[in-house]
């Protein structure tokens, strides 16, 4: 369950509260036992007694159903479950209060594994088994962005993995206990006060940590932690509870590979652009990131400023200076070769420092004669812990170069193009499934499509509405509004068409 922090810890859960056991009876259903217990109340597995349908039910301590923001709270969590209603999202459906005050709620009951307990179990997933339960959570996060709701306490605690028909793992995200409905009409947008951080501080944005300005662009620097626990096995930072949330504010997290070096730089990347500490440097939908994990797009590449290549102060489980060398280095290395052309080899960027690198500084030097003549000088002078030379880097031998004109400019690094887009369909009904060719390609508000310079169909179902195609050339990320007509209701009019049948697509639709 969610976690709350506000200067203290809460105090012991059901503090002057009868626990429930088996036979109570809440609502319309029976309680079997107990499954759970989190920072602000208890989770129960209970039964419908005629039809034998499993439930879970949350009941808010007692000393918090007195706190009417606590509650309030509680409200806002069900409401927003079921403003979203993505199968990715567990469902919430029934609301009351027990006869001694306290309050519930029902949701579905998920026969699964929480993932934080499925990683103590597997250990670091490969990327090829992170991918599946990333994407869900990802369509979950786009899904409850779309409808200007931020969860703010995405972690591995708040996700199930449960089990499809066919055995496939099917995630569900669970806990929306302080998210943030960031519509600008919506009066409990400001319920928060400003300065008053929430959430779990080892998956805390900046700004979040900062307790202001916090929307939905927090959910995606979580979603990079997420990602980084799930391929190394270990958190970004590590420290008491106010050194992680300096870190989170004032460091850069290290380079996942020095932690799995089965990891490629291309993570690397796409998780530093997820956990970028500006939020409108971070990828604009949760999809896109994954998308990007898959090596399937492009990640911005960062410039430097002295934040990027300032040292950070080492305190990490694990952690030396060997990595913080590291980090510095690979980054500055990798910009100034993407501004460049050059390539600089590892180890010999000037101004960092470790248990086995050189403090040796890298001294490049150009001097450029005017009136047609001679390119002079510049060198690369480093040396390894051995004492030996490093192999050069890609510049200009010293010596003087004849030469009649100027060196050319270096050619344009090649931009690889993403192999897929993302299509967010606006207007689409909630749990509107998307198909092409009768394939099921996702669940809106966002799919994933290949990248394509030709039309293609792609038809929406949803439930009490007539399907329909739409057509869109899928060469670049766009919207597509979508405008289902809904099926007249049996004996009311013409009669409805069949299950499966379509209305043709109406030219102009897309955007």
């Amino acid at each position: 369950m969610s976690t709350l922090y506000t200067g203290g810890e809460p105090a012991a859960i059901g503090s002057g509260d009868r626990p429930l056991v088996d036979g109570d009876i809440v609502g319309e259903y029976v309680i079997r036992d107990q499954i759970g217990k989190g920072g602000f109340g208890t989770v129960y597995r209970a039964t419908h007694p005629v039809i034998g349908k499993q439930v879970a039910i949350k009941v808010l301590a007692r000393r918090y159903s007195a706190d009417q923001e606590i509650v309030d709270r509680f409200v806002d969590e069900a409401r927003a479950v079921n403003q979203i209603r993505h199968r990715n999202i567990i469902d919430i459906f029934s609301f009351g209060q027990l006869a001694d005050g306290r309050h519930y709620y029902v949701m579905e009951y998920l026969d699964g594994t929480p993932l934080d307990r499925y990683l103590k179990e597997h250990g670091v997933l490969r990327l090829e088994e992170a991918l599946p339960i990333l994407r869900a959570i990802a369509r979950a996060l786009d899904a409850a962005h779309a409808k200007g709701i931020a969860h703010r306490d995405l972690k591995p605690e708040n996700v199930v993995l449960s089990f499809d028909d066919e055995g496939q793992i099917f995630p569900k995200l669970l806990d929306f206990g302080i998210a943030k409905l960031t519509t600008p009409d919506e009066e409990r947008a400001h319920r928060t006060g400003t300065g008053v951080p929430l959430g779990t501080p080892l998956y805390m944005s900046p700004e979040q940590c900062r307790g202001r300005d916090v929307d939905h662009r927090t959910d995606l620097y979580s979603f990079g932690v997420l990602t980084f626990r799930l391929l190394t096995g270990d958190y970004p930072f590590h420290g008491e509870m106010i050194e992680i949330l300096h870190k989170q504010m004032h460091e850069d997290p290290p380079r996942p590979s020095s932690i799995n070096p089965a990891l490629d730089s291309d993570i690397d990347r796409t998780i530093a652009w997820m956990m970028h500490k500006d939020p409108a440097q971070r990828p604009a939908t949760a999809i896109t990131a994954v998308v990007s994990l898959q090596g399937e797009a492009t990640v911005p590449t960062p410039r430097v400023t002295p934040v990027t290549l300032r040292p950070f102060v080492t305190g990490s489980v694990g952690r030396g200076a060997d990595q913080t060398a590291d980090t510095l280095a690979a980054t500055a290395s990798d910009t100034l070769a993407a501004a460049t052309g050059d390539t600089l080899v590892p180890g010999t960027l000037s101004g960092v420092t470790g248990a086995r690198r050189s403090r040796t500084p890298l001294w490049i030097g150009v001097a450029v004669l005017l009136a047609g003549a001679i390119a002079t000088v510049g060198w690369l002078a480093t040396r390894s812990p051995s004492g030996q030379s490093a192999p050069p880097s890609a510049v200009t031998p010293a010596g003087p170069q004849p030469s009649t004109a100027s060196a050319p400019d270096p050619a344009p690094p090649v931009v690889a193009v993403p192999a897929h887009v993302v299509i967010t369909l606006v207007g689409a009904p909630d749990g509107a499934d998307v198909r092409i060719g009768g394939k099921s390609i996702g669940i809106a508000p966002t799919v994933v499509v290949d990248r394509a310079t030709t039309q293609t169909v792609l038809t929406v179902f949803a439930e009490g509405y007539h399907a329909r195609p739409f057509t869109v050339t899928p060469d670049r990320d766009q919207e597509l509004r979508v405008d289902l007509r809904k099926k007249a209701r049996a004996g009311t009019g013409p009669r409805a068409p069949g299950k499966e049948e379509i209305i043709h697509d109406i030219p102009g639709l897309t955007k």
